[in-house]
C-alpha cells in the first residue's frame, strides 16, 4: 500500500493530524485515545512481530492495570488490516531514545541511575507475566527528563524458557545478544549491562552488572 493509501485508511478510522515518525510509524490523533503511535507492516515477517507485539500488549493493557497507570510500556489501543497491512495502535509515549540521547547530548550519571532504577522495575514486570522483552538495546528504551524509563517494541516478546529453534521468526540485535538456544530472564538483563556498560566507567558500573558480564560473556 502506497503513503497516500494507507493514510487515507487511518482517517477513515479516525486518525488525524498525522505525522510520520520513521519508515513504519505514524503519530496521530484520535477523538477517544487522544495521541496516539501507529505501527504498520505488510511484509509476513514484520506483521508476524507486529502481531507479536499486538497480543501481549493487549494482554497487559486488559489484565495488568498497575502497570497501565505507571505507564510503564505502550498501552494497546486498536488493532486492525487494509489491504494487506497490519496496523497496531498504541498510547504514544513521549521522550528520546535512549539512542538518540546517546548520541546527540550527555546526560548525568545520577539521571542514568535513575533511569536505571525504573527499566529494572519495568524488565521485572515484563518477566513475571512470563516472557521476556527480547531486545532491549538504546532505540527500544525511552527516557524522559523526570527520570522515566520506558520499554518500545515487544515485536520480539517471547515465553521464557521458550526453544528458539522452534521460533517462526526469530529477531534480536546481536551486539546485546547472550546467543543462547533457550530464552531466558537473562537475556534482557544481559542486555541491559551491555547498554550500561556503553554509557558508564567500569567504577561506575553497578557491580552486579559487572559480574553478569563476566559470567555470561
Amino acid at each position: 500500500m502506497n503513503d497516500e493509501r494507507l493514510q487515507k485508511v487511518l482517517l477513515h478510522h479516525g486518525y488525524t493530524e498525522l505525522t510520520r515518525l520513521s519508515s513504519r510509524v505514524y503519530r496521530a490523533q484520535h477523538p477517544s485515545w487522544g495521541l496516539v503511535t501507529i505501527k504498520y507492516a505488510q511484509e509476513l515477517k514484520h506483521r508476524h512481530f507486529l502481531k507479536q507485539e499486538a497480543e501481549f500488549l493487549h494482554t497487559s493493557t486488559n489484565f495488568n492495570t498497575d502497570s497501565n497507570k505507571q505507564g510503564i510500556w505502550p498501552q494497546y489501543c486498536d488493532y486492525f488490516s487494509s489491504h494487506n497491512n497490519d496496523c497496531l495502535v498504541l498510547s504514544y509515549i513521549d521522550g528520546q531514545t535512549l539512542l538518540d540521547i546517546q548520541t546527540n547530548s550527555k546526560t548525568t550519571q545520577p539521571l542514568l541511575y535513575h533511569w536505571l532504577n525504573t527499566l529494572e522495575k519495568v524488565i521485572n514486570q515484563v518477566h513475571r507475566l512470563g516472557f521476556i522483552h527480547g531486545d532491549i538495546k538504546p532505540s527500544n528504551i525511552i527516557c524522559s527528563p523526570q527520570g522515566q524509563a520506558q520499554l518500545i517494541d515487544f515485536g520480539s516478546v517471547t515465553r521464557i524458557g521458550t526453544e528458539r529453534s522452534v521460533l517462526r521468526f526469530d529477531s534480536y540485535t546481536p551486539q546485546y545478544s547472550r546467543h543462547q538456544p533457550v530464552t531466558s530472564k537473562l537475556d534482557d538483563w544481559f542486555a541491559l549491562a551491555v547498554i550500561l556498560e556503553e554509557l558508564l566507567n567500569d567504577a561506575a558500573l553497578p557491580s552486579r552488572y559487572h559480574v553478569l558480564l563476566k559470567q555470561h560473556r
